[in-house]
């Protein structure tokens, strides 16, 4: 089974009734996840029975395990009110250490690829923690047109950039879907890059949903 994702949040049931601060660093914390499953889907790690593992923050943790769901969880001490009172400057190096120490007591009992997953964070602190990618590049050649997509997530939002070339020349450049950094508010909106009635499309990927963004060709 293909490792594919790795989560971190604090423990659902514990904190149920503070439903906000859930939802904030479940946000917050989804980034590094993000940057380490793209990662992992070029890698191909092939795990013994999960398919991700759910790194769980609580005041009272408990042994690593792995449910019905193909999910392998563990959970490390985590004190949700310290971690509300952080300045934002230090949530990545927070978060990430937190994701060190969840894959470091998981790797005890299950092999991970510990080695490469800490060299992701690594160089994802090197970086600046910045986690930006390109989601398709598209050539119309008849137009002499150059698109590129590109996204970008952080603590606080996903965007995606929308970047037209046209003969080699810059002519448009301009974030065109800004949410929370969640791939499942994000990931339905866009699709593909396509000439449709005489404009530039952005689609989407839930059938009978509007087009995302056009453009008329005039205008380029």
């Amino acid at each position: 089974m293909l490792l594919k994702n790795i989560f971190l949040y604090p423990d659902l049931v514990e904190f149920k009734d503070r439903s906000e601060d859930l939802l904030l660093i479940r946000n917050q914390t989804r980034f590094i996840g993000n940057y380490l499953a793209r990662h992992l889907a070029k890698l191909k790690f092939h795990a013994e029975g999960f398919n991700r593992v759910c790194i769980i923050g609580t005041s009272n943790p408990k042994d690593v395990y792995l449910n019905t769901s193909s999910a392998l969880s563990i959970e490390i001490p985590f004190n949700i009110n310290e971690c509300l009172k952080l300045e934002k400057h230090n949530l990545a190096d927070y978060y990430s250490n937190l994701y060190r120490i969840g894959l470091e007591e998981c790797n005890k009992i299950y092999k991970l690829p510990l080695k490469e997953l800490f060299l992701w964070l690594d160089e994802m602190k090197k970086n600046n923690y910045k986690n930006e990618w390109t989601f398709k590049q598209k050539t119309f050649k008849k137009f002499e047109l150059k698109c590129k997509l590109d996204c970008a997530i952080d603590l606080n939002k996903f965007t995606l950039r929308l970047i037209v070339l046209k003969k080699g020349k810059e002519i448009f450049n301009q974030i065109i879907l800004e949410t929370p950094p969640d791939e499942i508010v994000y990931h339905h909106k866009f699709k593909d890059v396509e000439i449709i009635d005489d404009k530039l499309t952005i689609t989407t990927r839930l059938y009978g949903d509007k087009n995302l963004f056009q453009l008329p060709l005039y205008s380029l």
